[in-house]
């Protein structure tokens, strides 16, 4: 890779640092260019995303309206599985005298909402798990898409400026099993809302809690982070 190109993906991985996004999920310190480690709860209810929770979700629901006809080339050869999430509500993520401001952040949202919401989660982590990023970034709200475009559209390097072919750089390949296992074992519990802001709180492939940042769009849930930030 030109010096360029390592230039574009150190600032990329900078700008999602400070926008409390980090690559390839789960906190594992190999997962990719950035890390959200040693972020607090706190800083990322007060960042602008949000929190998401409420009853069981099948997952899939609503998943044909995030993957439409006007998805990246790519994206249409990513079908959306099946998942059964255990729902049960923010309550059972609480600790004891410890930081519960995402677990008591808004409220509750209605059980359509969750399933949505849950359906988005999973089809991302299912896409990145396949390496599909076109479809990936389907369920990557604008803020983030529109953040690598700008970053991309001033490295004479990078051919492939679409978000697709920036994301596919961001992810380290040797994260490849652990994205795989985050997306077999991604159990949501919880969304919680609070106007436009939102969080949903799941548990991961090592039974470690997570809270994913999430966007509703005119009415479609979207990711709005690459990972989710550790919550136990």
């Amino acid at each position: 890779m030109r010096r360029g190109s390592k230039t574009l993906l150190a600032a990329l991985a900078a700008l999602l640092l400070a926008l409390g996004l980090v690559a390839c999920g789960g906190g594992d310190s190999s997962n990719g260019a950035a890390s959200s480690e040693g972020g607090t709860q706190s800083a990322n209810a007060e960042s602008g995303s949000d929190a998401g929770g409420s009853g069981e979700s099948g997952g899939s629901e609503g998943a044909e309206e995030q993957s439409g006809s006007s998805s990246p080339d790519g994206a249409a050869n990513f079908t959306p599985k099946q998942h059964n999430d255990s729902g049960g509500g923010s309550g059972q993520y609480k600790v004891n005298g410890g930081d519960n401001s995402v677990q008591e952040f808004g409220e509750e949202a209605e059980t359509s909402e969750f399933a949505a919401a849950a359906a988005a989660l999973h089809n991302f982590f299912d896409a990145r798990a396949e390496g599909n990023w076109a479809a990936a970034c389907t369920y990557m709200s604008k803020a983030i898409i529109e953040s690598f475009e700008k970053l991309a559209a001033n490295a004479k390097q990078i051919e492939d400026k679409s978000c697709a072919g920036i994301l596919e750089q961001l992810m380290n390949p040797a994260a490849k099993q652990a994205m795989k296992a985050e997306a077999e074992k991604a159990d949501v519990g919880s969304l919680r809302t609070d106007g436009q802001r939102s969080f949903v709180i799941y548990t991961g492939a090592e039974g470690t809690v997570f809270a994913m940042p999430m966007a509703n769009e005119d009415g479609t849930w979207k990711v709005a982070s690459l990972a989710g930030t550790p919550l136990s």
